[in-house]
């Protein structure tokens, strides 16, 4: 009877407290949840290294960001942590979605997500970054607080120009993936023009000339399509001494928002026009649509570009089968790029299941970096850390999965080209799988796991 009134008080006691100081108190008595996820350390580890994830929740790029960074805060974690002093840090990674996959962009969703890293979860670094028009916006608030953001998935170039422009304001910004628009640039244009070389000599009776560009009218494709347009007749006409040119067709921009019918309107359009290569420069869903259109109709031109999705080996079926001798650049391939590629691949689709996005790698080499640099320096204090990346030049380079680390001076964004950052080319094949194809010099033959092959509907038309 004593323990039965003693509930029963119990009871009367917590609904008078819950009636005369109302729901507040409720929240106020409850053990707060925390945002972190420990993947790997120890239950008891009163020592963290805190990092924020921004990044689009439920899309293929906010999704692979924070998937790179938890894989690596997993193996850092089970390796002992970070060592500071002698005293073992472990990592702890949260996200918050910044909706930056949106076609109908809101950017202020984007600083809202980065002032709950900022100013809730008080996040001691942070990784992230993909559509520019929401970088651009949200990076703000990273720089105001002084927290180091590593760009993983944004190229263009102003995110690290603005470092050499402004350096006190930016000195917090790089960018560990991928290579700046222009050095995107600058590899599509040797790469194609290479392509272009090598059909027209092996298809000798079809002039193999006219090139297409297909791309999202967004800020990042401005810059490196007007670039593409410029160079490859120059190019072309420079490898040949003089003899000839490639013709460029006008580039076909495209609201991202379009449906099916529009985006086969832009390829009957390059058909239409007589092209042989048509360059794609696509970081969303057109990708698919495009592909969808290009198998169904067998038009007859080469798909030869940046084609973000298509970097996933999901694409084949979210393609509906369609995506068949369609090239992409790909940061990573199941190749070794470099001496840590192929562990981190494998470990990669044991954690998750899907091969990584290039964002993966990036937010990967982000977190890994970070850890190398506090046990260098002892410290997570943000102008030490500068301090060590700053350091990482071509003749002190910090490797990844994804590549040689080195920044360009002053500028806190990746050295392109050979070894240090560059991408691959990859081709799918008509069996749904994909190889590493031939870069045309961009590097070594002994990456490539397969031979380029043209569709065989293009081979008829150009040797009919």
């Amino acid at each position: 009877m004593e323990q039965l009134t003693k509930r029963i008080l119990a009871i009367v006691l917590i609904a008078v407290i819950g009636i005369g100081i109302g729901v507040g108190a409720w929240l106020w008595l409850a053990t707060p949840t925390d945002p972190y996820k420990y993947p790997g350390a120890p239950s008891s580890r009163p020592n963290v290294i805190k990092i924020g994830c921004a990044g689009d929740t439920g899309e293929i790029q906010g999704d692979a960001n924070w998937e790179g960074a938890y894989l690596a805060a997993k193996h850092i974690n089970e390796a002992g942590g970070i060592d500071i002093a002698g005293t073992p840090y472990y990592v702890g990674v949260t996200r918050e979605d910044t909706d930056e996959s949106n076609p109908n962009l809101v950017t202020d969703r984007g600083v809202a997500a980065a002032r709950r890293l900022i100013y809730d979860k008080e996040v001691d670094f942070a990784v992230g970054g993909f559509r520019s028009e929401a970088l651009l916006a949200y990076q703000e608030e990273f720089m105001d607080a002084e927290i180091i953001f590593i760009n993983t998935g944004a190229s263009t170039d102003i995110f690290c120009t603005n470092v050499m422009t402004d350096y006190d304001t930016y000195k917090y910004m790089f960018r560990f993936n991928p290579i700046n628009s222009s050095s995107l640039a600058g590899q599509i244009i040797s790469t194609v023009v290479g392509l272009i070389l090598t059909m027209d000599a092996t298809y000798t009776s079809h002039d193999v000339k006219q090139i297409g560009i297909l791309a999202e009218d967004l800020t990042w494709t401005v810059d490196m399509v007007s670039a593409i347009a410029h160079y490859i007749p120059y190019y072309t006409n420079l490898t040949t001494g003089g003899a000839w040119e490639a013709e460029m067709l006008t580039p076909i921009r495209y609201d991202v928002t379009l449906g099916a019918t529009d985006m086969n309107t832009h390829l009957a359009t390059f058909q239409s026009q007589g092209a042989d290569i048509v360059i794609p420069v696509i970081s969303g869903s057109g990708g698919v649509l495009m592909m969808q259109q290009y198998g169904l109709n067998e038009y007859d031109y080469l798909i030869y570009g940046i084609d973000v999705q298509a970097q996933l080996d999901t694409f084949w079926a979210d393609s509906g089968q369609s995506c068949a001798y369609e090239t992409i650049m790909q940061i990573m391939h199941e190749t070794n790029k470099t001496s840590t590629s192929l562990a981190f691949w494998d470990a990669y689709k044991d954690e998750w299941g899907h091969e990584p996005l290039y964002i993966a790698s990036g937010a990967y080499d982000a977190v890994m970096a970070i850890a190398d640099a506090i046990e260098e320096t002892d410290t997570k204090e943000a102008e030490f850390i500068i301090d060590v990346f700053e350091s990482w030049t071509t003749a002190n380079p910090h490797p990844g999965v994804g590549g040689g680390g080195a920044w360009w001076p002053n500028s806190h964004d990746l050295v392109a080209g050979y070894p240090y950052g560059y991408t691959l080319w990859c081709q799918w094949n008509a069996d749904g799988s994909k190889d590493v194809v031939t870069g045309y010099g961009l590097y070594p033959e002994w990456l490539t796991t397969g031979t380029y092959t043209v569709a065989p509907w293009v081979h008829t038309a150009w040797t009919s």
